[in-house]
């Protein structure tokens, strides 16, 4: 009875997760003598869209139209920028498009000036009339609270530093996030430092220039002192390092604020920026947010999300995008840049015509595309919608893996033979995927361990075994996820590598360590018998050196000790006698050490960082597994409303 073989398994090869001989029956139902019992899903199409003849014929004279007006185009299409990807040219303009040059570009279609100056536009084009049509001019009211010069020039005078040290710092900062989360010009050295913040003749030919560029290099400054780890020259109030820096710029944002309509630029966004990188190191997420809000707003009257006309302009725009959603989703925040308000495509190609130029832009444009995954994962698994959360979930690792198998080579990382001496922004890059796969993945967490405390029953008698097959795949990625994060996290910090004052590192580490935690915590239950793909005594030893490390840094770092003291909480809850007793759980405090001896604990010689367990997560099986159930019509518990009621809606 044996025919063709097929290259998919069979649906109890599947369901025992055996390798499939492709036979019809297959060798492994034959071996167990269940021949008539082997078959093969196929999925087929069950829509049919029917057109009517004149569309068809519509749409063939559009193309032919097109493609007439394509072989008329004029040799200035050949002067297109080359630095944007075909793939981008389909979905946005390009710098130089044809937008009019009025300004009206950057005004929204309900805007009643951008109606106005469309109706006129069709006036004279209509009449052929003389194209002069400009934007008009707006007055206003002068405010007599303008910025004060002398002071600000105090403010410079008296807080910055020696050329050696600034640029020192200013390398530092590079060095870590020049390619995640700050820009800096190739020619910023000799065009800025040199010409304009340490030439006093120039300081006065552009008041607006000067003020904005020196409130940008005071955030560099502060950024450099945070990743260098050095004090930078202030009293003894604090020794949170680049404090004084930043103080200094919030000043000088203060005194631009009077006059932020005449004095928006790129500089100036960007010091918001970085002042909100650095305010998270502060632990202080609400500043950073209306900071980042500010950025971002002045880019939207700026006109960047329609058209830029540099590439600095364009890098910033996406920088703002970048920094939207790393906030946006750390602290459930509403996202404040909708993608479909954005004409304006990246550049994917660096100013540096080096080796490094084009690692820096390869390494951006994954972060961008990471960033735009992070909107769906907001969308898709932490918003109500008309899907359930298995087809959100099957979705947006779908794109997680289309984005890992097209990163390119240079920013591939083998975590088979993984080395902490990487590039720490390809290492920040994949630590941010790592974030993304627990995020998607988490919330069944929640909802399993409702469901298992309202039944008090086994997932294997409330689940299906088809559904108890995905909550297991999806429950052992979101570990396997938090446990490599671990793994990469603790060995930056022991090779001395870990930013021990920002604020990234440690929220990583809490994150995963989180899920660590719980997951211990469900292993300890009797009824939970769903395996996570590896021992409980694993999971608590991950937990505890992801302590130490939170513990060690919390004497640099205001975030890590507030991320510190709620794991601390949230152990000593599920530890305490009450709740076990009511859970008839098993959970024990397992650190087994003191506080103070947190703090003198070293790496250990046999620390496991077994770095297979990376290996072992593969989203192509996992995509494989959850696949038919994220597509079928079947109705299971699992979705719509049973996941609202137990999960976090």
């Amino acid at each position: 009875m044996s025919g063709k073989k097929s290259k998919k398994a069979c649906e109890i090869c599947k369901r025992r997760k055996k390798r499939c001989s492709g036979g019809l029956p297959c060798e492994y139902c034959v071996k167990i003598d269940k021949p008539r019992e082997c078959v093969y899903h196929t999925r087929t199409s069950s829509k049919t869209v029917k057109v009517t003849e004149r569309y068809v014929l519509n749409l063939k004279a559009k193309i032919k139209n097109l493609e007439s007006r394509l072989a008329t185009v004029s040799d200035d299409s050949s002067n297109a920028n080359p630095s944007i990807s075909s793939e981008e040219e389909d979905n946005g303009q390009t710098m130089g498009g044809n937008i009019d040059s009025s300004g009206n570009y950057r005004l929204g279609n309900s805007a009643c000036n951008k109606f106005l100056f469309q109706l006129k536009d069709s006036l004279v084009n209509s009449c052929q009339l003389p194209d002069d049509i400009y934007e008009p001019d707006i007055e206003t009211i002068s405010l007599e609270s303008s910025p004060n010069v002398a002071l600000i020039q105090l403010i410079f005078q008296e807080n910055c530093p020696s050329r050696s040290e600034a640029k020192r710092w200013i390398s530092a900062a590079y060095n870590v996030i020049g390619a995640d989360y700050m820009y800096i010009e190739p020619d910023y050295e000799t065009k800025i430092l040199d010409s304009l913040i340490w030439d006093e003749n120039s300081r006065n030919a552009n008041f607006v220039r000067y003020a904005t560029e020196i409130t940008r290099f005071f955030t560099y400054l502060a950024l450099g002192c945070l990743f260098n780890e050095e004090r930078s020259p202030e009293n003894t109030r604090s020794k949170f390092p680049g404090l004084q820096y930043f103080e200094t710029a919030l000043k000088l944002q203060s005194e631009l604020l009077k006059v932020y309509d005449m004095v928006a630029n790129t500089s100036l966004v960007q010091s918001f920026l970085y002042a909100a990188y650095y305010a998270l190191s502060l632990d202080k997420s609400d500043f950073a947010y209306l900071t980042i809000g500010s950025a971002i707003r002045m880019t939207f009257t700026l006109g960047l999300h329609k058209k830029t006309l540099t590439f600095t302009e364009n890098r910033v725009f996406w920088l703002c995008f970048v920094y939207d959603r790393l906030v946006s989703v750390r602290f459930g925040l509403p996202l404040m840049i909708n993608e479909m308000d954005i004409d304006v495509p990246l550049l994917t190609e660096s100013e540096r015509p080096n080796q490094q130029g084009l690692f820096e832009a390869h390494h951006f444009n994954s972060q961008v595309r990471l960033a735009k995954i992070t909107t769906q994962i907001v969308r898709k698994i932490y918003t109500r919608n008309s899907f359930s959360f298995v087809q959100n979930c099957y979705m947006v690792l779908k794109e997680l893996k289309h984005w890992l198998d097209t990163l390119p080579n240079s920013l591939k990382v083998d975590y088979g033979n993984f080395s902490a001496k990487q590039s720490r922004s390809t290492i920040n890059l994949h630590i941010n995927y790592n974030y993304t796969i627990i995020i998607t993945t988490r919330p069944i967490f929640l909802y399993v361990f409702n469901k298992l405390i309202e039944s008090g029953r086994k997932a294997e008698e409330i689940f299906p075994e088809k559904l108890l097959n995905t909550i297991t795949i999806l429950l052992e990625s979101s570990v396997q996820a938090a446990q490599i994060q671990s793994l990469i996290l603790t060995r930056l910090y022991y090779d001395g590598r870990m930013v021990s004052a920002s604020f990234l590192d440690c929220h990583y580490i809490f994150n995963a360590t989180i899920i660590l935690i719980f997951a211990a915590f469900c292993r300890s239950m009797p009824n939970h018998t769903i395996s996570f793909g590896c021992d409980i005594n694993t999971l608590f030893e991950r937990v505890q050196i992801n302590l130490t490390v939170l513990q060690q840094i919390s004497q640099f770092n205001i975030a890590a000790c507030n991320f510190n003291k709620q794991l601390t909480e949230i152990i000593e809850l599920i530890s305490s006698p009450d709740l076990q007793v009511t859970l008839k759980g098993s959970f024990a405090k397992q650190s087994g050490y003191t506080e103070s001896e947190q703090q003198s604990l070293e790496m250990p010689a046999t620390s496991n960082f077994d770095m297979d367990v990376i290996r072992n997560l593969d989203l192509s099986r996992i995509l494989d597994d959850i696949g038919d159930t994220g597509k079928t019509d079947q109705v299971l518990p699992f979705d719509n409303e049973d996941f609202m009621k137990y999960g976090f809606f």
